[in-house]
């Protein structure tokens, strides 16, 4: 091994649980890693590796506290105590389940296809949106709603995400209840869940996350209707001050159900909390946030930058995933960024692509070894008109257009992008 500032190179037979690989000996394109930079959970990810690279880069830095630990005392490695240090998590019982958060408890592998488990995830999603117009009802009337019949909605969309995630993150992105509260939730629950599972967590804790996505924004049902969904772009400062009381309104109805489970109170008091102390309600710092509430806060703000504000798009999957990493500087848990990113995927599914023949795609399902060339559906030519017939591809099986061009994705877009309504196309 040779080191620089606080990264090593090492052989990657000698790669350890728990290291943060930041670079290769070989450029990231043409490899299935869509974000340059893996935290190694698994032997099934050196030897993934091992396929593509004969070396890596691991920072130290980024690394978990055990590796830091193991290489900082040694000078020679050039990693200070400072940084090490500065990147150990806080003694405290939220700060190691963070870690414990990040060390996979299961693998979990696709019992079926996205398209055969569409129907399931379609009435599961559906039930969603009627427990969650029950729960609305019960609000306005100031009566309480049954947590366990929200509990055991939310494990059916559980299932569903742990046979395949792609079925109801595709639902997720295209299908609207016309009501933006409603759709918020059930995306919150569908990308909590998907998160959950990318991490391999227990069905339990899974289960958890979905029922706190779900309710996570709760207390907006108090607000004043007229600014319920306004961007917070256009909030005015009273109204502003109004907005953030969504989380106390949401604390007093979910604890007010005897049954609340105390993650699910968590995520919904916790989720506009950031690690440097910047958020609201309490100006908690990391060491003080749970992981559930760290992890609700990462699709939150995810869920705002994708889409957009009024009468404004919403950002390219990309450029969120650059927001989303900025703000990890001081706002976000940059661990748990990184393995977002790798969750949702650079083309998400459901997500518009331009194909380098110019044509326009939605995306259906994800490979999980090639992220880049993911299954698509190919509705616009390259005049950006619509087929009467939309064609399905594997892009890893594809081959070459009629023109004899290796299909291949060179552009993500926007929702909305070129006046083209995704869902008409698939659902």
């Amino acid at each position: 091994m040779t080191a620089s500032n606080t990264t090593i190179e090492v052989i990657v037979d000698d790669l350890q649980l728990g290291m943060y690989v930041s670079d290769l000996d070989r450029p990231w394109l043409g490899t299935p890693y869509l974000i340059q930079g893996i935290l190694i959970q698994s032997q099934n990810d050196i030897d993934v590796l091992k396929r593509y690279c004969t070396r890596v880069y691991v920072d130290i830095a980024r690394s978990e506290s055990c590796v830091a630990q193991q290489y900082t005392p040694h000078a020679s490695l050039g990693v200070s105590q400072d940084i090490a240090n500065q990147h150990k998590p806080q003694r405290s019982n939220e700060a190691e389940s963070l870690g414990a958060l990040l060390h996979r408890v299961t693998t979990y592998a696709d019992t079926c296809t996205a398209e055969q488990e569409i129907p399931a995830a379609t009435k599961a999603y559906n039930i969603a949106s009627t427990l969650f117009s029950d729960i609305n009802i019960n609000i306005e009337r100031n009566t309480k709603f049954d947590i366990r019949a929200a509990q055991e909605v939310v494990d059916t969309l559980c299932e569903s995400i742990i046979r395949n995630p792609d079925a109801a993150l595709l639902l997720a992105q295209l299908k609207t209840t016309g009501k933006e509260l409603y759709d918020s939730a059930i995306k919150n629950s569908v990308h909590l869940l998907a998160f959950g599972r990318h991490l391999g967590l227990p069905h339990k804790e899974l289960s958890l996350l979905g029922l706190g996505g779900l309710l996570m924004d709760i207390g907006k049902q108090r607000l004043p209707k007229e600014i319920q969904t306004k961007p917070s772009l256009f909030l005015k400062p009273n109204e502003r001050k109004l907005m953030k009381q969504h989380i106390f309104y949401g604390e007093e109805i979910v604890t007010q159900l005897s049954d609340a489970p105390e993650e699910v109170v968590k995520i919904v008091l916790q989720h506009h909390e950031r690690e440097n102390g910047s958020g609201y309600p309490h100006g908690l710092h990391a060491n003080q946030l749970h992981p559930y509430g760290r992890m609700a806060a990462i699709v939150d703000c995810y869920e705002e930058l994708i889409w957009g504000q009024s009468g404004m798009p919403g950002m390219r999957p990309f450029h969120a995933f650059k927001e989303l990493r900025d703000n990890a500087q001081n706002g976000l848990s940059y661990a748990l960024v990184e393995q977002f990113a790798h969750c949702i995927g650079m083309f998400p599914v459901g997500s518009l692509v331009e194909l380098n023949t110019g044509e326009i795609a939605i995306v259906l399902a994800h490979n999980r070894t090639q992220r880049f060339l993911p299954r698509i559906m190919i509705i616009c030519d390259a005049k950006k008109k619509p087929y009467d017939a939309p064609l399905t591809l594997d892009l890893r099986l594809a081959g070459t257009n009629p023109a004899g061009v290796q299909y291949a994705i060179v552009n993500d877009l926007p929702q909305g992008a070129y006046g083209i309504d995704a869902k008409k196309y698939y659902l």
